[in-house]
């Protein structure tokens, strides 16, 4: 995108570029999707009616979200297109995939729904799986690159792929969505583009290894064991991986801040590394499989750290990845693509707490998915603004207008134009952030509560110009 374009799109307006492709056979449909998008984008946290600027846009919403003609796979198409365009040239990405769930406690209406959590919570509501796009270089979320919708009926054993607007897909099994996912994401890189696959605990199954190992030409993996599952080492010997890994020759010590759950802030850990290479053996009670796979083992563990009832308990990884394990720089580089994980998690944060989905009350699944298609979109452009407004060598126009940069010029005339770090860090104060030097990186919420402020400002900005 030149500057010039970036210049008049600002962040709404890039959110609005994102589904300039959207192909539903009638190009008023693709209007709508834009129109929406740059609504939505501008107040990603507001009901539909507050969001819209007239009583005929929000109908216009509505309606849109009702169309038979709207398949949400198709609004995220228009979204990996305009991805893959800004992935040319790149050479390696990260994939990571999750799932969430989506819970709808107050909505109405259960029509289309799962069920989800425990049998004893008796809730309705969606898996979502997605996998998204991530620079290994600068930790920089690109974009969704594949979303399944899964529902879960207990009663019958079986899950299923809402499928947009098609008939529902059943899955095998639920370990299904990883391979998928997987396969789905990497066949929409532009060509030269290597993926790397970033899973957590979820995806240690053997058919999982198996497909990214042989089904993906090119491909490699770091996945999180939850297994202590039978291995065959180096020397021939059978062992099981978890305890195996605990014997590994010792590669160098490093420190790491680790993200903790919930509210609780991150802190740092000491971590002993270690590392060494083995052979997954196929379970015996799988027929189908019949040969090992060969990984290379990270195992990762926090020193001197005791049990505190007010964190997380001490780090212990063992990663299992194809990538070079052999000296301490490039299993530390195997540890930052698994930390890399926490992007998925900071978007589904934005999702439900940025954009409030599980708030949206359309009468069907079927609307709802179209509506979370969106906002997925959106809870990206969310994060990005927080990267842009950290970097140093990205233009303040890539993601503000020429209003937004005239009010922020006016209550802060030392800003420049090199780089987009100190606009962020006005848009941050502007949104309560203290910037004090003891203080961390502003984070997502308070950005994005900066930049409304902005915003409206800015529009006072153009009605007195005008």
């Amino acid at each position: 995108m030149s500057t010039a374009t970036s210049r008049r799109l600002g962040t709404s307006g890039s959110i609005r570029a994102e589904f300039r492709a959207a192909d539903f056979g009638d190009k008023r449909l693709t209007n709508r999707l834009q129109q929406i998008g740059q609504a939505l984008g501008s107040a990603p946290a507001e009901s539909i009616p507050n969001a819209c600027e007239n009583w005929a846009s929000v109908k216009g919403t509505y309606r849109f979200c009702d169309n038979e003609s709207v398949d949400p796979k198709e609004v995220l198409s228009a979204h990996e297109q305009a991805q893959r365009l800004r992935l040319t040239g790149v050479g390696e990405l990260l994939l990571i995939s999750d799932t969430t769930h989506l819970t709808f406690p107050s909505h109405p209406s259960k029509e289309g729904l799962g069920e989800v959590g425990t049998d004893e919570m008796d809730l309705e509501g969606v898996k979502v799986h997605s996998t998204i796009g991530v620079l290994p270089t600068t930790g920089q979320m690109t974009g969704i690159l594949d979303q399944q919708a899964l529902l879960e009926d207990r009663e019958k054993g079986r899950v299923y792929d809402s499928n947009g607007r098609g008939k529902p897909t059943g899955l095998e099994s639920e370990r299904e969505k990883w391979i998928r996912g997987d396969r789905r994401a990497s066949s929409g890189l532009p060509e030269g583009v290597r993926p790397i696959f970033v899973h957590d605990r979820g995806a240690d199954a053997f058919p999982v290894f198996r497909k990214l190992r042989s089904g993906i030409a090119d491909g490699g993996f770091v996945v999180r064991a939850n297994q202590n599952r039978c291995i065959r080492t180096a020397d021939g010997q059978e062992a099981r991986l978890l305890d195996w890994s605990k014997t590994l020759p010792g590669k160098g010590r490093t420190r790491i801040r680790i993200q903790q759950g919930g509210d609780r802030e991150s802190r740092e850990a000491v971590l002993s590394v270690k590392s060494g290479t083995c052979e997954l053996l196929p379970p015996k009670n799988d027929p189908s499989e019949k040969d090992p796979v060969e990984v290379n083992v990270v195992r990762i563990e926090e020193i001197g750290e005791e049990e505190d009832p007010g964190q997380e308990g001490p780090v212990q990884w063992v990663l299992l990845t194809t990538e070079p394990t052999d000296d301490f720089k490039k299993a530390l580089t195997v540890i930052d693509y698994y930390r890399t994980r926490w992007r998925i998690e900071e978007w589904h944060k934005a999702l439900k707490t940025g954009c409030q989905v599980e708030d949206r009350q359309l009468q069907t699944w079927e609307r709802m998915e179209v509506l979370l298609s969106i906002f997925s979109v959106i809870a990206w452009k969310v994060l990005q603004l927080r990267h842009l407004a950290r970097g140093k060598h990205v233009p303040p126009d890539f993601f503000l207008t020429d209003a937004e940069r005239a009010v922020l010029k006016e209550k802060y005339p030392e800003l420049g134009s090199e780089g987009s770090g100190d606009w962020g860090i006005a848009i941050a104060k502007i949104g309560g952030y203290l910037d004090r030097s003891s203080d961390p990186p502003p984070g997502w919420q308070t950005l994005w509560k900066g930049l409304k402020k902005v915003q409206t400002w800015a529009e006072g900005y153009r009605i007195r110009a005008s």
